[in-house]
């Protein structure tokens, strides 16, 4: 195993392992090389990472300006060094909402075959206004091309805003739409977002796969005028991420909640959007993993099934593990996966999370997250699993490896493997202590397979 800082958003200390056997500072073949900051006073993360077909890597994320948050990429050398040819000096940095808030992150990432990368993300949709108006948000598609401008051919200026509806005043919480997943689809790129239902007497929210076309505009050809909606249990419904399949239908992962129970959601679509009949319920796939609490971040196929990985806990328990879980190709959990059903990565009776989850081609799992060795720090995870869920013993320690990025939260979140499939790309964020002088800054890892 060999694993190599390709870059952080900020200069930082030697990043170490922790609890991985022969622990070790994370310099070898690049020379342990940190990029310079995006942001030398205000916070940066990642959450999303992708290789490009020339070699060099994107991580997508935020950085803020003060409170005012920006959409970010960032592109790397394969070396590590941030490619100054790209954005300013290796950084795309935009601002959807001018004097907005902390809605503004950029989440799903995609990087194209010409080297034009798409980034979408929740923004306000009225920066500045009073009261519950200023919560309102809508979803934003940014497309750049490969100097990290953005393409005036798509949607508005190189953006394209999407307002799936108005937000909605339940009680005292504002529930508005918000977008995460993005994936190329067949002529065109899908979102994966939730929505408020206004239906006379709802109060929840429902997922929402939105179709663009090349262009950036609704594909009236994709859903119901460029928009499928999903409702799950008439509750309150998270998406994550989207995925296109080798035939080209789609997959998306999130959860659900109803009677006090969270539980993994996964929604299949055809490439037109329509719900795949069979697949699940009516295309929608649901069930209860763990009895409290359980989160699906991402979901990547293995074979004909598919493996989801989040967080959750059972009812009596008192903190979260990283779970990691496959339900079957017609959309039911598969019991013989794990120990019944399910993979629970508990380091020391603290919280521990799966932000993202990735299939190799030998059919092994990996997924990263967070993980506690005690109730003050948090560090990035990297856990490796073999086919059905057992520990691959040879990796880190017994299958784990926890990594200080620096800071006392820190995080992986984004996950995608290299083009020769030998390493994997993690991004994520050293997480600064609250109500400190310090910052967040973005990190980017290769990790050898």
């Amino acid at each position: 195993m060999n694993t190599t800082v390709l870059g952080c958003l900020a200069a930082a200390a030697a990043v170490t392992f922790a609890g991985a056997g022969s622990a070790a500072d994370l310099e070898s073949a690049f020379g342990g090389k940190l990029a310079g900051p995006v942001s030398a006073s205000d916070h940066d993360r990642f959450i999303s990472v992708a290789e490009g077909p020339d070699g060099k890597i994107y991580a997508a994320g935020f950085v803020a300006a003060g409170k005012d948050n920006m959409i970010a990429v960032s592109r790397f050398n394969a070396d590590g060094s941030l490619d100054a040819s790209f954005g300013d000096g290796g950084t795309a940095a935009i601002n959807v909402a001018v004097n907005g808030g902390s809605a503004e992150v950029g989440r799903g990432l995609v990087v194209e075959a010409d080297g034009a990368v798409l980034v979408a993300g929740p923004f306000e949709a009225n920066p500045g206004a009073p009261g519950n108006v200023g919560k309102d948000l809508d979803v934003a598609v940014l497309r750049l091309g490969p100097d990290g401008k953005l393409d005036a051919g798509f949607g508005e200026g190189g953006i394209a805003r999407i307002d799936l509806g108005e937000g909605k005043l339940v009680g005292e919480t504002f529930i508005t739409d918000n977008a995460w997943g993005l994936t190329a689809r067949d002529g065109g790129y899908a979102v994966f977002a939730v929505t408020p239902n206004h239906e006379p007497g709802r109060s929840d929210v429902d997922f929402a796969i939105v179709g663009l076309s090349a262009g950036g505009a609704l594909d009236p050809d994709f859903g119901t005028e460029g928009v499928t909606l999903a409702d799950v249990n008439g509750s309150g419904d998270s998406a994550r991420n989207i995925q296109r399949l080798a035939d080209g239908k789609l997959v998306a992962a999130g959860y659900s909640s109803a009677g006090g129970v969270v539980s993994p959601v996964l929604i299949r679509l055809a490439a037109d959007g329509t719900l795949d009949d069979g697949f699940g319920k009516g295309g929608v796939a649901n069930n209860v993993v763990l009895s409290g609490v359980t989160e699906a971040y991402n979901v990547v196929p293995q074979g004909e099934n598919y493996i989801l990985a989040g967080y959750g806990r059972g009812t009596d328990d008192k903190t979260l593990d990283m779970v990691v879980y496959r339900f079957l190709a017609d959309g039911s959990l598969d019991a013989s996966f794990g120990e019944a059903g399910v993979t629970r990565v508990d380091l020391a009776g603290e919280d521990d999370r799966a932000r993202n989850v990735t299939v190799l081609p030998d059919g092994r799992i990996l997924a990263v997250g967070s993980g506690k060795l005690d109730a003050e720090n948090v560090d990035a995870l990297a856990v490796l699993l073999d086919a059905d869920g057992g520990p691959v013993t040879s990796f880190g320690e017994n299958g784990r490896i926890l990594v200080d990025l620096g800071g006392p939260a820190d995080a992986f979140f984004g996950l995608a493997l290299s083009a020769d499939q030998k390493s994997a790309l993690l991004a994520g964020y050293k997480g600064a202590a609250p109500d400190t002088a310090d910052k967040d800054d973005g990190v980017l890892v290769r990790l050898g397979l």
